[in-house]
């Protein structure tokens, strides 16, 4: 499915989230390119590393391992890793943004040709862990449909919260909610809401784009404070396009207690 609404205009706003930020100058990675790995592929790890480097240097030392989870997964696309791990609700910091200063090649002491990637990054220091009491109830999702069967589900809030919606599939990742049909908005505590929120759609339409059964994954993000996902891309069919690094780089940019993140699968038949 390249996308639940094929109908999505972009939405103009500005994305503001209030956390301390360090930055971090020349956070080193290295690769060693090996076997089937590419050299591009070795840069997108040597980068990887680099972040992790990059919170070492800003002092975040807690759950190293859980970061380095983290932008494994990011670079293999496995975004159930990032969305599903508890242990990523606990970490207390994350890249925010960086830029690349320079990338070199050599051979190591062992005779293995290498990448190593230097940048400098802005890196976001979390005081406070999640809310437990914030939660949301996501109802009517089932595991498998038809093709061309229609999506509804409803949501229930705790707390009152504002939500985004991505789709992830394969290599690529939209924005699927807010949209032009459906505007950003407040959903209070308690109150149940059924998707789709507009009255001239009965359900969002699935539609697969390959022969075979299509796995898609939903992130919803429901944040206490209104702050918007605006780094996508309008294409040709008017889907918002983003991409993983870009989505979890916004989503870590939100302190854990002003957020809570469920993720959800099905498979179109």
């Amino acid at each position: 499915m390249k996308s639940l609404l094929t109908y999505i205009l972009l939405i103009v706003s500005t994305s503001v989230v209030a956390q301390e930020s360090i930055r971090v100058t020349n956070a080193i990675g290295r690769q060693i390119i090996a076997g089937n790995l590419s050299e591009d592929e070795a840069r997108i790890k040597a980068i990887s590393t680099a972040k992790v480097e990059a919170l070492r240097k800003a002092g975040v030392t807690e759950h190293i391992q859980s970061y380095e989870m983290l932008y494994k997964s990011e670079v293999g696309n496995k975004f159930e890793e990032v969305f599903m791990n508890d242990q990523f609700s606990e970490i207390r910091g994350a890249v925010k943004q960086y830029e690349v200063v320079s990338v070199d090649k050599g051979i190591d002491e062992f005779k293995n040709f290498y990448i190593e990637v230097s940048i400098n990054a802005d890196v976001m220091l979390y005081d406070k862990g999640k809310d437990p009491a914030f939660q949301v109830s996501i109802d009517g999702i089932k595991q498998g449909y038809q093709n061309g069967e229609l999506l509804k589900y409803s949501v229930t809030p705790t707390q009152d919260c504002y939500l985004n919606i991505f789709n992830l599939y394969e290599n690529n990742a939209s924005l699927i909610f807010p949209n032009s049909y459906e505007k950003t908005r407040l959903f209070r505590a308690g109150e149940k809401l059924t998707f789709p929120l507009s009255n001239l759609m009965e359900g969002y339409t699935l539609e697969k784009s390959t022969s075979q059964p299509e796995t898609n994954k939903l992130l919803f993000v429901f944040t206490k404070e209104n702050i918007p996902y605006i780094k996508f891309r309008l294409n040709q069919e008017g889907d918002q396009i983003s991409s993983f690094e870009d989505i979890s780089a916004w989503f870590f940019s939100i302190s854990p207690d002003k957020r809570v993140s469920y993720f959800i699968q099905f498979v179109i038949y």
